[in-house]
């Protein structure tokens, strides 16, 4: 603001001029940038989506075009990564309100895959259309797409009634989807070992983005949760129950003796010691006056009947007289998991305990930052890569004249290869280079150490959160194969599958502790990752040791006992079928070993 000067004629000389100030004005408006660079992006993910449905369908309706139906799919969903990072960024109101009319369209997509009969595009009079043909690939596929569109619609959208709406649509589809599918899993278990698993995770992906946009302290939110892990609990309670309870009846008293009539001690033992943790479960029932009585009644009777089956399978013989049919492998584990993971949400959501609170801290981080998204998409891009080298494997013993068979189980071809082991090598250090070293450098973890926690539920939480994300990052190695049917024509083997999961997972534990130590260890992310990187490629170097070409004049014990050590020896190990129960308690016992010196770290700093 300036002044200006104007003559007083009632005074004379110097004083004669006074300045004056000019009336007060608004400030210049200031237009915000708008996200120009954003909407960009959203334009060439809409003409990639564009380009690549053209080029599939008329792949599949016509004859195969100079652009195959694999860059049509590629176009498709680079484009609708494009698009996601424009619905994510910009909140305009008909840009949100696009993105809303998408996640609709992708829904009504699903629905129609899912009841129209396949396949869409044959020859008339080859094969028989089926209701359901269409729902892996299509279904499955285009609901996990309504979901990714409905998330940012609904945080970006300010008109009440259009955010009810949506919110509402999440808990609804999000329902039926979990209950429908481990409801129909319970009595058809084949159900689950294709379309049955994805659609119970892509419900519960459902359940946690309606959780994500309430308020789950309290209220609805907060039954919606509970119901959740009650859900959870109930199924896998009963998958345990199905799976044990009639082998247990039918085997009766007889199992617990040796060939030649003598009890055996530690079978005895086992069954003793079974039977005191359902004691145990019922005692907390009845004196945990802490709990809602719905709780402890439900642990009172689980309790017990726990407890009244043991004793009678131990003491009453032909109980059962018919050998109950399989259960457990597969649909039972695949029950136990899923009720598993649907109670871990809920617990992560309703619990206030406070290793919980830091692990939910600590897992929300991965997907609030690059990282986490970095890690992801390489896993699912080396996944696809992976995943199309297998299928052209196995259409090679099927192309060869005369056909040759296919070695079994067929899922040791897609796991035990380069890729798989490449994306074990890299993420690792990814994914645990930062867990503390960061906090070390910009000084949050002191501030962290200040509140009334110590060391040790601060590594726990970081190595929790750390290990479900690198279980979460593995997922698409095994939804691939769900569609495996549909491309070879015939199912297969799921126990290497299973069998393989355990194993990694054991292995994870391991990896993880390893690079959350050495991320204890310095300040700095680079020399952690590579610490670690260093590590896991000793743990490869096992592999090639133990064999007698790269021994190097290794004696044999050193190469035995290396060999345990070595992750692809368990691996197939684990994909030929066959649990290996020793490596697997070496590797957990390895990550208690380096969380109890990453403990021990952070306790040095009250040394110095």
């Amino acid at each position: 603001m300036s002044t200006t000067t104007t003559p007083d004629p009632t005074l004379a000389g110097p004083a004669a001029t006074v300045a004056v100030r000019p009336a007060e004005t608004a400030p210049s408006q200031v237009l915000a940038e708008g996200p120009a660079f954003a909407r960009m992006v959203g334009f060439a993910g809409l003409f990639g989506l564009v380009l690549g449905g053209v080029v599939v369908v008329t792949n599949m309706a016509l004859s195969p075009r100079w652009i195959g139906t694999g860059w049509g799919y590629m176009f498709a969903a680079l484009g609708i990564v494009l698009m996601l990072y424009h619905a994510t960024r910009d909140g305009e109101q008909e840009v949100r309100r696009l993105y809303g009319m998408f996640a609709a369209l992708w829904l009504v997509l699903a629905v129609g895959a899912a009841v129209v009969p396949g396949p869409v595009f044959s020859s008339p009079g080859v094969g028989k259309k089926e209701i359901g043909y269409n729902l892996l690939q299509g279904g499955v596929g285009f609901g996990f797409l309504s979901l990714l569109f409905a998330i940012p619609f609904a945080r970006h959208e300010t008109d009440k009634k259009y955010h009810d709406v949506t919110v509402v649509g999440m808990l609804a589809v999000g329902a039926l989807l979990a209950v429908g599918s481990l409801a129909y899993g319970l009595f058809k278990p084949d159900f689950l070992l294709g379309p049955g698993i994805a659609l119970a995770l892509l419900g519960l992906g459902f359940l946690a983005a309606y959780m994500g946009q309430v308020d789950t302290s309290e209220g609805i939110g907060y039954q919606v949760a509970l119901a959740l892990g009650v859900a959870g609990a109930a199924v896998a309670v009963y998958a345990f129950a199905r799976s044990t309870v009639p082998t247990l009846l039918y085997e009766g008293p007889n199992v617990l003796r040796k060939p030649n009539g003598d009890l055996d001690q530690w079978k005895v033992l086992a069954r003793f010691l079974a039977a005191a943790v359902f004691a145990g479960v019922a005692a907390a029932g009845v004196l945990g006056k802490r709990f809602p009585l719905w709780l402890r009644s439900t642990l009172g009777a689980v309790g017990v009947a726990g407890v009244v089956v043991l004793a009678v399978a131990s003491l009453k013989a032909n109980t059962l007289t018919t050998p109950p049919p399989t259960f457990l492998v597969p649909g039972g584990v695949i029950l136990i998991g899923l009720g598993i993971v649907y109670l871990s949400v809920s617990l992560g959501i309703c619990s206030d305990n406070q290793f919980v609170t830091l692990t939910r801290r600590e897992l929300a981080a991965y997907f609030l930052s690059p990282i986490g998204y970095l890690v992801l998409g390489g896993i699912v891009l080396i996944t696809w890569i992976g995943y199309w080298m297998f299928i052209n494997r196995l259409s090679e013993f099927g192309s060869s004249q005369p056909p040759t068979p296919v070695p079994e189980p067929i899922v040791s071809m897609y796991f035990f290869a380069l890729f798989p082991v490449i994306a074990l090598l890299l993420e690792v250090p990814a994914l645990t280079m930062g867990l503390i070293s960061e906090e070390k450098r910009t000084g949050s973890l002191e501030v962290l150490l200040t509140v009334p926690v110590n060391e040790t539920p601060v590594v726990l939480s970081k190595f929790l959160a750390t290990w479900l994300f690198f279980m979460i990052s593995w997922l698409p190695f095994g939804l691939f194969l769900i569609a495996l049917r549909v491309e070879v024509g015939q199912p297969f083997d799921y126990r290497p599958l299973l069998s393989f999961y355990v194993a990694l997972g054991a292995q994870g534990l391991a990896f993880v502790a390893i690079g959350l130590f050495f991320s204890a260890m310095t300040r700095n992310q680079l020399v952690a990752a590579v610490l670690t990187f260093v590590v896991m490629l000793l743990f490869l170097l096992c592999y090639f040791i133990q064999g007698d070409q790269f021994a190097l004049g290794v004696p044999a014990f050193l190469q035995t006992t290396l060999g345990r050590l070595s992750f692809i020896t368990m691996w197939g190990e684990a994909l030929q079928g066959r649990l290996p129960l020793r490596d697997t308690l070496l590797f957990a016992s390895l990550a208690v070993f380096f969380l109890f010196l990453a403990v021990k770290v952070l306790e040095t700093r009250k040394w110095n």
